[in-house]
């Protein structure tokens, strides 16, 4: 009994985190209220989000948490099956595209609004972030260690890649000519090409 309980609170948590994250990515964080949200998830009244969530700031607090926590883990692993700068590039981007493939949330629109949290969540988000971005960050200086002249050069590539990747989630059609691994193949050309000529 204890174990069912468990699931149903961990399911109805999960429910309220992704109509929230519609919600945010739709209206805004400030244009969305804790009734809108118990409204979406079909409860009857705001009192029932707060069973499993103090406020509206722990619920975005969550859903950035647990999306970087998800994106670093995979694309560690990704990564971790390849041999070679090349081909780790190449499966960190693919399994990124694959991420906001399978997550069609507007995650940028999330993060715009990380400054709406405590200072201590605020930071625990930064910290996870870096973290991700580190794992680019190794990719491209292993492609070209070279590049590892200034740390300031270092991260403004490893950023500008992180753009060219996190922003396809704009454009990209499933239904349209060109398939994710297309769409990887391309971008990690695109990389290669002008890591390695810097």
């Amino acid at each position: 009994m204890v174990g069912m309980r468990a699931k149903d609170h961990e399911d109805k948590r999960r429910l309220i985190l992704d109509r929230s994250a519609e919600l945010f990515a739709r209206q805004g964080f400030h244009r969305t209220s804790i009734s809108e949200i118990a409204l979406a998830c079909n409860a009857s009244s705001k009192a029932w989000i707060y069973h499993y969530f103090p406020n509206k700031e722990a619920v975005l607090f969550t859903l950035l948490r647990d999306f970087l926590e998800l994106a670093g883990t995979r694309v560690r692993e990704a990564i971790a099956l390849r041999d070679g700068a090349r081909d780790r590039l190449h499966a960190f981007v693919l399994e990124c595209l694959r991420i906001y493939a399978e997550y069609r949330i507007n995650y940028a629109v999330l993060f715009s609004d990380i400054n709406l949290l405590p200072p201590d969540q605020r930071a625990e988000i930064r910290v996870l972030e870096r973290a991700y971005a580190h794992v680019l960050r190794d990719l491209v200086l292993a492609v070209n260690p070279g590049i590892d002249r200034g740390r300031h050069q270092t991260m403004a590539l490893t950023m500008i890649a992180f753009g060219a990747v996190n922003w396809t989630y704009t454009w990209f059609d499933a239904d349209g000519p060109l398939s994710l691994d297309n769409v990887a193949e391309l971008t990690t050309k695109l990389l290669l090409n002008g890591l390695e000529s810097i």
